[in-house]
């Protein structure tokens, strides 16, 4: 039988394979050949769980199907499975938020089922009646993906710290996934918990014109060493070398300079004349009196390196011009 017949999004419990008549010594055969692989205690899977990301995001599937109607996806499970990215997040153990407004949760060494937010549901006295969840949990309604709305779960990764909560926030904006407004309900939901003065402090740096998380990452340590952005500039009269009239863009213009700072992070030359174009792009802009400044992730880790950079590029442009 093809597994995948018993497998739903990729995973299937023991019960359901024995039910469809493979039973033990067949499953024990196929996991040997590679047909599907173990999970947890139960619980396989058809894909190649080859790496962190995707063994994580298959185990929050199998855990959804186990807890059904009782749990949804939260924190980073919940960005994974809305395909919104993280900062360096921690995939051992996978997050789940109880549906239930009474539940308490619990915890296992690779699974945190949360209770609803609200410090009522926290410190109420053993055997209290559950309070109402607070309004503005309830106006955040869980989505059709079995996960907490996503302002909520971004919000709650963002405790971490602030690139935990820039990183899916400006992606969760830009695709118009969330709003400024639901992410400032759900740090209000928050008030109180360890490490929401970082959430609230990051709230005003959200920005949904970054278009990846380095030119997040970018973004946020351009910031913080004390220069004023303006993401996606457009070159002024370079209209003329472009499809339309629409300009060269660059990732960031720093105000009041003209230099440009581009985040190299990613794949962008997949051929010699990508590459070669790419280069006469630059070329043209800095014929304008521009200087461009290229950062890749180990200079963002470094930011007095990238002090220097800029520093120095300023100081190269104001010569020029």
């Amino acid at each position: 039988m093809d597994l995948s017949l018993v497998a739903r999004d990729s995973v299937f419990p023991y019960t359901r394979a024995r039910e469809a008549g493979i039973g033990p010594d067949e499953l024990r055969r196929r996991l040997r050949e590679g047909q599907c692989h173990r999970l947890h205690h139960g619980w396989f899977t058809t894909e190649d769980p080859s790496d962190d990301m995707t063994r994580h995001r298959l185990r929050t599937v199998a855990l959804l199907e186990q807890y059904g109607t009782k749990a949804v996806a939260s924190h980073v499970s919940a960005l994974i499975r809305l395909d919104l990215p993280t900062y360096e997040p921690e995939l051992s153990v996978v997050h789940l938020m109880a549906t239930d407004p009474s539940s308490r949760g619990h915890r296992k060494a690779d699974l945190l089922v949360h209770p609803r937010p609200g410090p009522a549901i926290r410190t109420r006295r053993r055997g209290a009646p559950a309070p109402p969840v607070p309004a503005s949990v309830s106006a955040l309604p869980d989505t059709d993906r079995a996960t907490t709305h996503p302002a909520l779960a971004i919000a709650l990764v963002g405790l971490a710290g602030p690139l935990d909560f820039l990183v899916p926030a400006d992606a969760a904006l830009g695709r118009g996934l969330v709003t400024r407004e639901d992410l400032t309900r759900a740090v209000s939901v928050l008030r109180g918990r360890p490490g929401v003065h970082r959430v609230r402090a990051a709230l005003p740096r959200c920005d949904g014109r970054h278009e990846s998380p380095g030119e997040t990452v970018t973004g946020f340590v351009l910031r913080t060493l004390g220069h004023r952005l303006v993401p996606q500039f457009v070159v002024p009269t370079t209209g003329q070398w472009t499809p339309g009239g629409q300009g060269y863009r660059a990732d960031f213009g720093i105000v009041g300079t003209k230099v440009l700072v581009e985040f190299d992070g990613r794949v962008k030359y997949t051929s010699a004349a990508a590459l070669w174009e790419e280069k006469q792009r630059e070329d043209r802009i800095r014929s304008l009196g521009y200087e461009v400044v290229r950062l890749t992730w180990a200079d963002l880790k470094d930011p007095d390196r990238v002090r220097g950079l800029v520093d120095a590029a300023i100081r190269r442009s104001a010569r020029r011009n």
